[in-house]
């Protein structure tokens, strides 16, 4: 497809910075892993039957003798006289235990029968039921192929809107191009503007004014130093203002060092030339106070400053002191600014464009393309103190207004928070592109509202500190086995022994009186019982035992692993936000040429709040959320990416 093919479908007022992967998933149907079960009826209980009919087989031709008994004895005294009638009882009585026989067996034959009916009428609902669940499964996967192909693989993706800055962490000239053109294409089309700052020497805003053109969007662009003339970065500056903000880009120069006072005198410097110079203020004009102030005045100075400005200037010489401090700051002020001198003769006729509102796209990038490094990074100080300082003096709501602030690491910290806090409070979006996560941005990462995007870091240390922002997931793993085991053995013996004796006496005395004497009789007698007993015990016991223990540990580990970070494809990102009251982490691609595949949602994926009371957790990636073809390693298979050049700048007329 054309340029301007890409450019109609990525310019829609819906904000995207790119888009998610989501696997439509399958959605098998509730019964899928249960089909109906056959069981077996049970078979018919015809054991007593057959149990009988045993029998009776048993006993059979036990009783047919009883039959031909009767024949055989009524053939012995009738003779073949009665034998029609000894026949027809003899048939009788077999028949009877026959048909006893042949009843049990029709009996056994009706109940299996009876099974087999049911058991076959069981079978019919059985083989129905089959088929109706063989035939609701295939037409709910048929239903939820469909879906699936139907599915878009593709939803937008964008921090919430409420996020007042956004910061980029790591990435390449392709990514950071690629997020741009994604993101800018929706800003402007949305009727916001959008003014970067490009600082990185990539060229990172050539892919999205390419697509704005083609979309009937001003582009402008301007490249510093060179261009600083046309630009008149101080024409509608207060002198004193223009004399704070350069002493902060010169003390950010200077690192700050280890004298706090020389900023201030700095600022007490450029002032007194600024405020006795007549407007616009231009690099040069001030260059050559300083050197009036210096007393180095040149020839070229004079064309310069009119005579009333270098005398007012130098009648606060003696104002300033004459020491060697004073001296060499004077000389370092000048130094610095003499890398812009020289370069902005067009200014007093040229219109500096109105800073805000932005309209369209407006690229103001820095190179070294015809400076030294030391004048392009003087530049890069120079205008970032220039747009801080008309933040702070815009006032007014909330603007579709896009800031992009690309490879301003070297800024400082106090200056990107000042940067962040006056955009906030002009109502104007902030996106920093930050080429590392180092100790001068580490703090700025998650700080304040704000979302983050973390790109490809190549730094171990820079992607492990990335890896612990996005957070860590938790799980249980076996931390400690224990096994005891134990055995005891326990004997004993007793014996006991014990005896009694018992011995009785009986004595009895008996006698008559008759009349041949006194006869007299006794008896006595004596009974000994002796009894003895003994018990000898002996008893042993054994106890084995066993116990086996496992402990569970909680065990943390990153979310997304810091060699993911490292090699994640040019394009991708993670995207570390709160929604819904909960921290997210999710998984994105900015290339522009997503949108040219089938099956892209135009919309984000529905975010679904956290269940009440449900314990918080450090956010997790859903492991669907990285498309096979986005993975690192499977170049061959990403979409092609979008190549744009830069196009023609306009002419400053």
């Amino acid at each position: 497809m054309s340029g301007s093919e890409l450019a109609r479908r990525l310019f829609v007022p819906e904000e995207r910075w790119g888009w998610e992967y989501v696997d439509p998933g399958v959605n098998p149907h509730p019964l899928h892993d249960r089909p109906p079960v056959w069981h077996e009826p049970s078979p018919p209980d015809t054991k007593s039957y057959e149990d009988d009919l045993a029998n009776r087989m048993r006993k059979l031709p036990r009783l047919m003798i009883f039959p031909i008994l009767i024949f055989l004895w009524g053939l012995s005294i009738y003779g073949f006289n009665g034998w029609q009638t000894l026949v027809v009882v003899a048939v009788a009585w077999a028949g009877f235990l026959v048909a006893r026989i042949v009843r049990l067996k029709r009996k056994i034959a009706q109940e299996k029968a009876g099974w087999q009916a049911r058991r076959d009428a069981e079978w019919e609902r059985y083989q129905s039921a089959t088929a109706g669940w063989r035939a609701a499964v295939e037409s709910h996967e048929a239903a939820d192929d469909a879906r699936r192909e139907a599915a878009p693989l593709f939803h937008a993706l964008a921090p919430r809107p409420t996020a007042s800055r956004i910061d980029v962490f790591g990435g390449t000239r392709d990514g950071w191009a690629s997020l741009l053109a994604t993101v800018g294409s929706s800003v402007l089309s949305a009727g916001g503007g959008i003014l970067l700052l490009d600082f990185s020497e990539r060229g990172i805003g050539d892919g999205i004014a390419q697509l704005a053109a083609a979309a009937a969007c001003p582009v402008s662009g301007v490249d510093l130093p060179g261009d600083i003339g046309r630009l008149g970065l101080l024409h509608d500056v207060d002198p004193e203002d223009a004399a704070e903000l350069l002493a902060d880009a010169v003390d950010t120069a200077r690192r700050g060092g280890d004298d706090p006072t020389l900023r201030v005198l700095d600022a007490e410097i450029l002032a007194t030339v600024a405020t006795r110079l007549d407007l616009p203020l231009t690099f040069t004009r001030l260059a050559a106070g300083l050197r009036v102030l210096q007393g180095r005045d040149q020839a070229d100075d004079r064309d310069v400053l009119s005579p009333g400005e270098g005398a007012a200037i130098a009648s606060r010489m003696d104002a300033l002191g004459g020491g060697e401090r004073i001296h060499n700051e004077i000389h370092y002020l000048r130094a610095c600014l003499e890398r812009l001198a020289g370069r902005d003769e067009t200014a007093a006729v040229a219109a500096p464009q109105p800073w805000w509102p932005v309209h369209g796209l407006r690229v103001i990038a820095t190179s070294t393309n015809d400076a030294s490094t030391a004048r392009k990074e003087f530049a890069d100080l120079v205008l970032f103190h220039v747009v801080l300082h008309q933040l702070r003096r815009r006032r007014g709501d909330a603007s579709r207004d896009l800031l992009v602030v690309a490879g301003g690491d070297r800024m400082g910290l106090p200056a990107l928070e000042s940067m962040a806090r006056y955009a906030a409070n002009a109502g104007i979006r902030l996106v920093n592109l930050f080429e590392h996560l180092a100790d001068g941005t580490e703090r700025l990462i998650g700080a304040g509202d704000s979302a983050t995007l973390i790109m490809q870091l190549g730094n171990a240390k820079e992607a492990e500190t990335a890896a612990e922002f996005i957070g860590r997931g938790h799980t249980f793993v076996i931390s400690q086995v224990t096994r005891q085991v134990g055995s005891s053995l326990t004997t004993g013996t007793s014996t006991s022994a014990g005896g009694s004796v018992t011995v009785s006496e009986t004595e009895g005395k008996s006698g008559s009186r008759g009349k041949g004497g006194r006869p007299n009789s006794w008896n006595r007698s004596v009974t000994v019982a002796l009894s003895e007993f003994w018990q000898n015990t002996e008893s042993l016991s054994t106890t084995d035992s066993r116990q086996d223990g496992a402990v569970m540990q909680r065990v943390y580990e990153f979310s997304v692993e810091p060699t993911q970070i490292q090699r994640l494809p040019p394009t991708a990102f993670v995207l570390v936000d709160s929604s819904l009251g909960d921290r997210r982490a999710a998984f994105g691609d900015c290339n522009p040429g997503i949108i040219l595949l089938p099956r892209v949602a135009s919309t984000p994926r529905q975010a679904v709040p956290p269940a009440p009371q449900q314990q918080r957790v450090p956010p997790t990636i859903d492991a669907h959320v990285v498309p096979p073809s986005l993975a690192a390693g499977d170049a061959a298979d990403q979409p092609e990416m979008i190549t744009l050049t830069k196009p023609r700048e306009p002419d400053a007329g």
